[in-house]
């Protein structure tokens, strides 16, 4: 038996419905809501011990990326109720995947950042279990995209909310170095990852990184509206990613990971087929 917590967001949906080999369940919210507080380790061993006829995999899709949100809500649930689980579900004898993200390595200052302190401090966590159990495996992320539309706090859903009003989109240099990842791609490198028996921590990584100015450049052009974009009127950040490249991951050959630019503008146009400035009669 296998479980998704948080299956109503992006990546957790795309595991639930992707999960082809074995059954898996989706508690609801309400089941897990409260395993954030000290001792629900107990909570989770029995939920999952009541319902896990045999071995399989707890993957821990709950948590908030809103960097607006307080250090106190992302700790509770990207850290206590992800560490509790963890605990609880490899007591029964499950393994158990969380996920975090890739900038755990590479900025300095995390605590400046509630989402990247977060998950760096379970990442942590599962590296340190790591030595006594090998049921646990943190899966360092790079930025998803696909399915549902882009988050508007994130910078795909930014870029989109420019172009569906026809107006000036702000940025930086955009000299920031990313990772994009069609979210049906990452679910079947998951899936590799989880059956390679890995555990401690690893970065899935395809290779193939874009600075945020190229990726700005080609879907404004894309749309015929780069006279929207304006690059440099916003100061760069000083705590980011310039030059550091994640090599592919090497148990991950197999997987076709889909070109970024292209991959970008094709899902984009798939929920803004064109600006709203353009259907004006």
């Amino acid at each position: 038996m296998n479980f998704v917590l948080g299956a109503r967001g992006r990546l957790g949906h795309a595991i639930h419905v992707c999960h082809l080999v074995d059954h898996i369940e989706a508690p609801d919210h309400s089941v897990y809501a409260d395993w954030w507080r000290d001792g629900s380790e107990n909570d989770a061993a029995r939920y999952f011990d009541s319902r896990a006829r045999q071995s399989g995999t707890v993957y821990v899709a709950i948590g908030i990326i809103d960097p607006r949100r307080s250090h106190e809500e992302h700790l509770k649930i990207n850290f206590d109720l992800a560490k509790n689980v963890v605990r609880g579900a490899t007591r029964v004898g499950l393994k158990v995947i969380t996920f975090g993200t890739v900038m755990e390595k590479v900025v300095d200052d995390k605590g400046a950042n509630p989402y990247f302190a977060s998950k760096s401090r379970l990442g942590q966590f599962v590296e340190d279990a790591a030595n006594t159990s090998e049921l646990g495996l943190h899966i360092r992320l790079h930025t998803l995209f696909g399915g549902r539309a882009p988050d508007p706090f994130m910078f795909l859903g930014q870029i989109l909310q420019a172009v569906r009003a026809g107006t000036e989109f702000r940025m930086t240099p955009g000299m920031q170095l990313r990772e994009y990842h069609h979210i049906d791609d990452e679910v079947a490198a998951i899936f590799k990852l989880n059956e390679s028996r890995h555990h401690g921590s690893v970065e899935l990584s395809h290779g193939a990184p874009v600075t945020l100015k190229t990726l700005a450049t080609h879907v404004f052009r894309s749309y015929q509206c780069a006279e929207l974009l304006k690059i440099g009127a916003l100061p760069e950040p000083v705590n980011d990613n310039y030059s550091f490249l994640f090599e592919r991951t090497a148990m991950l050959d197999d997987i076709n990971f889909r070109p970024t630019l292209p991959a970008i503008v094709e899902y984009l146009r798939s929920v803004q087929p064109e600006p709203l400035k353009s259907e004006a009669p």
